[in-house]
């Protein structure tokens, strides 16, 4: 949901302007000085209550009228901070005596390396210490303001209570966000993913920059299993504890004496169909998390074990952690391999080769609740991902993936036997059928792929096994699948005859790509409104298409909330300098920043779904991709002082400019991760920031450009333009989400490059404007009227 917090900043951030501009005479005759130190430490005080009232509200994800009130009121409370420091930003560009390009560079040269900083503490930090820190960073510049102040403005604020000045509230910030970190209770969330959370004393818990993990205390009971067999004795008892992550998903961490018998558990788990197979010397586990696939091997009987794990909490509590590495053994575990990396980037760089490949239920973590993983990028489950995998594996090597399964809605299992398939058309299979096991249990599928066709013995141990098990066949070489639509999946020779098939379906299932990496959305944008009058028939049952329409509603909510806020905070409240705008310069003006809001928001959602598949994780993609937009844009601003592009053949240049580095990116961006994706995650990191710079600088431009055609003209319509560009770059958030899940992030990144070719004649128009009063005013005159540092 990056996409909404950024919709939020944006929208906070242009309410602070709107009050600047209408509370303007207030502002003007206050001391800057003063007004700015004010103003920060209201944003510093706002962060960490900001988020705490945020803990108290109920944000659930259901169709009904409270969703859309609960969010709106998350929404209000989210923007808070922001509108403070909309006012600072605001007033330190209009007020300050130094160029407006060179403060708003420097404004965007300090976020872009905060979009760093964010990673560090997150890292070091709990999520409500890392944002009470910030508040401190924001009363630091409290401290900067007042210091810059005439000496008459500091005698003012050093008149103060202690509890109004900027050195005792920063101080109080720092102490509060230092006991904040160390004691067990304190500011943290009350419901966490439609859950609410109670806290025991001595439980672990661990934040990083992507993840929130609380290790439980063993207690016996039965196993905790995906899809477990009938055959296993209601009796059985074991010591587990639960590793949640994030407040809703969880892995099971189970105690290993060192003897088969106390982990023989996991032999009556469908996941592990897998492992009956005969010649399996050598495995590999992508998705460690407490351990189990790693001891399922083990029990099997694998003496070369590897397990790739993205989240090194996980393998700190199975290597290092005290308690937890001598509950759960692994590190016992002979020849036993662990890595902490993104899969996709493993499995592209080892040159090890793999009897079997396992991947049971790994969702990155990247988004859960109900429905929510349909809104995120997930880089495991695109057809790119799946030939890093496949390709690792040996001859006759094996590829055992566990998905959720709807008894009631074969159909569903349907994407991934289209990857499946997919992927063995794309190695020069004819036929994809014989070298496809796929069984079920309960609401677990375990899709059993073979680099050849299964051999007589493998299939009869493999139906031997679900037999005695209590498991279903859902498809096999010598049974094919009940549901014509599987069955026409996997009959398909060739790509075009599989894409045919799938898009025909009611339900998404065509084959995931980096392109369109959203494996888990199975609902077409055009389905929507027949799978919502099935859900008020109550027919539509409660597979993946309740979930996924529950998260498009939210989706849509989400953009009628945006929608209701701009015109409500910024678009209302600027009537009144719209009205006052002559008519030529309003259209052209309110085009041009309609155009650029709308454009580099639309690029920045692009290139943030394209990132986050090739830096491993959303966090990443979010750091760096606006650390590198904020900060190419802010040199762009600065620049753009001396650079003007004050004349046509300027403009068209750079405008040309923009429009073929985007339209560039979406061809050359694919091949740049083919062929570097298994590079250390540093290096990938040196690469996006190399490749997304230029296209920063660039649009740096635009924003001071467009001020100083618009202000040469008549400055009072200036707040509107303004508000129109945070307005249109809100809405944009929210539809870049929606074009990227419904055409493919390729199509997200040319029509932001059809926002900036249609920005030519716009300011084309306000150019010519400009000439006309420049050539109707004299010389000197004219100059006056610019704004400062122009």
């Amino acid at each position: 949901m990056a996409f909404f917090a950024i919709s939020v900043a944006m929208l906070g951030m242009t309410v602070g302007a709107v009050w600047v501009y209408l509370r303007r005479e207030r502002f003007e005759s206050d001391s800057l000085s003063l007004t700015l130190t004010n103003f920060a430490l209201a944003t510093a005080v706002a962060m960490p209550a900001s988020v705490m009232v945020q803990f108290c509200l109920i944000t659930i994800i259901s169709l009904s009228l409270t969703t859309v009130v609960s969010w709106s009121l998350l929404l209000i409370f989210m923007a808070i901070p922001y509108a403070f420091a909309g006012v600072v930003v605001s007033l330190a560009l209009t007020r300050s005596p130094f160029p407006t390009g060179q403060v708003y560079g420097v404004d965007l040269l300090g976020a872009s390396f905060g979009c760093l900083g964010v990673i560090l503490l997150l890292n070091l930090l709990d999520g409500p210490t890392a944002v009470i820190a910030s508040g401190a960073v924001c009363g630091l510049s409290a401290i900067a303001f007042a210091a810059s102040a005439p000496s008459e403005d500091r005698q003012r604020l050093e008149s103060r209570s202690w509890w109004r000045r900027p050195i005792p509230i920063t101080i109080a910030l720092m102490v509060f966000a230092i006991l904040n970190s160390i004691a067990p209770v304190g500011m943290r969330p009350i419901l966490v993913k439609n859950s609410f959370e109670t806290y025991a004393l001595g439980v672990y818990e661990k934040w990083n920059s992507y993840s929130r993990i609380v290790a439980s205390s063993p207690t016996l009971h039965f196993p905790d299993m995906w899809s477990v067999s009938p055959a296993l004795s209601g009796n059985t008892r074991i010591m587990q504890a639960e590793l949640n992550i994030d407040g809703a998903a969880s892995t099971p961490m189970s105690h290993y004496d060192g003897t088969p018998d106390s982990i023989s558990f996991l032999q009556y788990d469908l996941t592990s169909l897998a492992y009956r197979l005969p010649g399996i010397r050598k495995s590999a586990v992508i998705g460690v998390g407490g351990g189990r696939d790693l001891m399922t091997a083990h029990f099997f009987g694998v003496p070369d074990i590897t397990g790739v794990e993205l989240n090194p909490i996980f393998i700190n509590l199975l290597t290092k952690n005290p308690f937890y590495k001598n509950f759960s053994n692994v590190t016992a575990v002979p020849n036993l391999k662990l890595h902490v990396d993104d899969a996709r980037s493993w499995f592209a760089s080892t040159d090890e080769k793999f009897d079997l490949v396992q991947m049971s239920m790994i969702d990155t973590w990247a988004a859960t609740g109900a429905g929510a993983f349909s809104l995120s990028e997930n880089g495991l489950y695109t057809l790119e991902g799946w030939h890093a995998f496949f390709g690792t594996l040996n001859d006759d090597g094996i590829f055992t993936v566990s998905r959720w399964y709807s008894p009631g809605n074969i159909d569903e299992t349907g994407r991934m036997i289209g990857l499946a398939t997919a992927i063995l058309l794309d190695s020069g299979v004819k036929d994809a059928r014989p070298q496809m096991f796929v069984a079920s249990a309960g609401k677990i599928a375990t899709l059993v792929l073979s680099k050849k066709p299964f051999t007589p013995e493998q299939l009869r141990i493999l139906h031997q096994t679900v037999r005695s098990l209590g498991f279903d066949v859902v498809l096999a070489p010598d049974q094919p699948p009940q549901s014509p639509l599987l069955r026409a999946i996997t009959e398909s020779h060739d790509r075009a005859s599989l894409d045919h098939v799938v898009d025909e379906t009611f339900l998404d299932l065509s084959v995931a790509t980096d392109n369109r990496p959203f494996f888990f959305n199975q609902l077409r944008f055009l389905s929507i409104p027949r799978a919502a009058e099935r859900f008020f028939h109550k027919t539509l049952g409660v597979g993946v298409v309740l979930g996924n329409l529950t998260a498009s509603a939210v989706l849509i909510m989400i953009l009628f909330i945006s929608i209701l806020a701009v015109i409500a905070t910024i678009l209302v409240p600027l009537k009144d300098a719209a009205s006052a705008c002559p008519l030529p310069l309003a259209v052209a003006g309110s085009l041009y920043f309609s155009l650029i809001g709308m454009g580099f928001m639309l690029a920045e959602i692009a290139l943030l779904q394209r990132f986050s598949i090739y830096l491993g994780h959303p966090i990443y993609s979010l750091s760096v991709c606006l650390f590198s937009l904020i900060l190419a844009s802010g040199l762009g601003s600065l620049t753009s002082d001396r650079l003007k592009l004050d004349s046509r053949g300027k403009l068209q240049t750079w405008a040309i400019l923009v429009v073929a580095y985007l339209v560039a990116l979406g061809q050359i961006l694919p091949i740049i991760f083919q062929h570097t994706t298994g590079q250390d995650r540093l290096v990938r990191i040196v690469i996006s920031v190399a490749v997304i710079t230029p296209l920063g600088f660039l649009l740096g431009f635009a924003f001071p450009t467009g001020m100083r055609l618009v202000e040469a003209v008549d400055r009072q319509p200036t707040p509107w333009f303004w508000g129109i560009n945070g307005a249109t770059g809100v809405l944009a958030s929210v539809l870049g989400v929606m074009f990227s899940m419904a055409l493919g992030i390729h199509v997200t990144m040319l029509l932001s490059a059809l926002c900036y070719l249609l920005l030519i004649p716009a300011a084309f128009a306000l150019l010519r404007m400009r000439q006309g009063i420049a050539s109707s005013v004299p010389v000197a005159e004219f100059e006056g009227e610019l704004p400062r540092g122009v």
